[in-house]
């Protein structure tokens, strides 16, 4: 299976990371001792992710720093109980000593999945086109003089919306995300950054954003 695939059936299968959550209640005892943190945002139906809009946002807390509580909010509508109890069937059906590795997995696709869709939400167009060339270069690095044509180009193209953000503001949301990263007197694209590339392609996702 290659990498395309398998994103492809994490997004097929997207509701189970989502509602995962409310199950960590019945393993909340090992579990405690193996996260620290969880993501304070995501989409399931009718409920978004609100998102930074204007300049970008590029606060990011770490996994470490954020608190699992934040994963199971309140329910004033009874239908996470219902949901709880599908899962508890579900997991009824894994072996014990394998129920903790299935719900690690899940509860690490929901967090980067949360994580790619704050960032594609928040990038700009011209960010993902420079993400693209990084990937196609060797060992995924170019000089800073290419990298820095993404910027001016864009900058030319949005003067009214770029004239407060230098280049040092640019690829700092990059940073941030690490999607990029120095290497040498150049650039290069990060693992992260390669798998961002690789979910928003998987969902078919607009890679011609403005700016």
């Amino acid at each position: 299976m290659d990498n395309k695939t398998f994103i492809i059936e994490l997004i097929r299968n997207g509701a189970w990371p989502v509602v995962v959550a409310s199950s960590i209640y019945v393993l909340k005892d090992k579990l405690s001792t193996l996260f620290a943190g969880g993501v304070k945002s995501a989409k399931h139906g009718d409920t978004e992710i609100q998102f930074f809009e204007g300049k970008q946002d590029v606060k990011k807390e770490s996994i470490e720093q954020q608190d699992l509580e934040h994963l199971i909010p309140v329910d004033p509508t009874g239908l996470r109980a219902d949901v709880e109890s599908k899962i508890k069937n579900q997991l009824s059906t894994v072996d014990s000593d394998k129920k903790v590795d299935v719900l690690i997995k899940s509860l690490a696709q929901q967090q980067l999945t949360a994580a790619f869709e704050k960032i594609y939400y928040n990038v700009y167009g011209s960010q993902i086109r420079l993400l693209e060339f990084l990937s196609v270069q060797p060992s995924g690095k170019s000089e800073s003089s290419e990298v820095l044509k993404f910027y001016k180009d864009a900058k030319d193209a949005n003067k009214l919306v770029y004239g407060g953000i230098e280049f040092s503001d640019y690829m700092n949301f990059l940073v941030t995300w690490d999607l990029v990263k120095r290497q040498d007197d150049g650039w290069a694209i990060t693992k992260a950054g390669g798998a961002f590339l690789t979910y928003i392609t998987a969902a078919q996702y607009n890679k011609n954003k403005t700016l």
